[in-house]
């Protein structure tokens, strides 16, 4: 939970006299966000439907003719990659590292003025 809302949360509690009050997302902005994970849930639903049917022909490929069962393959394995880079790229963006970064700066800069001051006691008197 990140420092702010923590100290919002805190002051709400309390009855904070000029606290901020939350504000709620309008309706469009609420639509908005549910057509997009409506894509993203498609996208998703597609990209296993993809994988799952590339499972399959890699497992029947002997079986079935050479030249198209390879060319379906192979565009279910382009398709199965630009998926996962998606995913990758969705899962690991700023957005998210952004608040460990920020405490790691935050608390290792802390713990070396610390270790300074600390030096300085010990080695400077």
């Amino acid at each position: 939970m990140k420092l702010g809302s923590q100290r919002h949360r805190y002051h709400r509690q309390r009855g904070a006299v000029g606290s901020v009050p939350e504000e709620s997302p309008s309706l469009p902005e609420l639509l908005q966000q549910l057509e997009g994970l409506q894509t993203r849930l498609q996208q998703l639903k597609t990209g296993v439907a993809n994988l799952v049917q590339l499972q399959q022909l890699q497992a029947e490929a002997p079986s079935h003719d050479g030249e198209g069962a390879s060319q379906e393959i192979l565009r279910l394995q382009e398709a199965t990659e630009s998926f996962e880079i998606e995913l990758a790229s969705r899962v690991m963006s700023w957005q998210h590292l952004q608040e460990p970064f920020w405490q790691a700066v935050r608390f290792g800069g802390l713990g070396l003025v610390v270790g300074w001051f600390l030096a300085w006691l010990a080695y400077g008197r």
